[in-house]
């Protein structure tokens, strides 16, 4: 999401708060891999003890598009981590291979997709108004830029 990270000195009153989610919950779909529930476990850890999950996404998003990695291996990911700021990475790939955080990302999952209707990855929320990804292309930086001057007036 290059375009947040562009965009958002434009606004310095928009707080993001992430709700990592898995972008495929629905593993028997094999066209859908990436599976990314180790990356929202992760994502779920860095949250938890006060990390960048920004940094990480950005980092995992790199490691899998530009150097084709295999981001559901967990030492990638755990490389990731530590590159991101991470101190603690043997706790980072305990917790993932423990699935310490598995129960809060179905959790994530069911509120977003059962219970906000989320069907495309990101989505963005402020108040009333609603940005979500149309599938396979995302959101453009003009509808970004949109959506928080819309939140702005809010």
């Amino acid at each position: 999401m290059e375009y947040l990270s562009e965009l958002l000195p434009k606004y310095p009153d928009v707080k993001i708060l992430w709700k990592p989610i898995e972008a495929h919950p629905r593993h028997e779909e094999p066209d859908h891999r990436p599976y990314v529930d180790l990356i929202v476990q992760g994502c779920l850890f860095i949250q938890e003890t006060g990390g960048d999950e920004y940094a990480f996404t950005q980092r995992v998003y790199k490691a899998h598009f530009e150097e084709n990695l295999n981001v559901e291996d967990i030492s990638v990911l755990v490389k990731c981590a530590a590159e991101s700021g991470v101190a603690d990475t043997a706790a980072f790939k305990t917790a993932l291979a423990d699935a310490k955080y598995e129960k809060a990302m179905l959790d994530a999952n069911d509120y977003a997709y059962e219970q906000k209707g989320v069907w495309a990855v990101p989505a963005f929320v402020c108040g009333d108004i609603r940005l979500d990804a149309v599938g396979g292309v995302g959101i453009t930086k003009e509808q970004l830029d949109t959506f928080f001057e819309k939140c702005c007036k809010i």
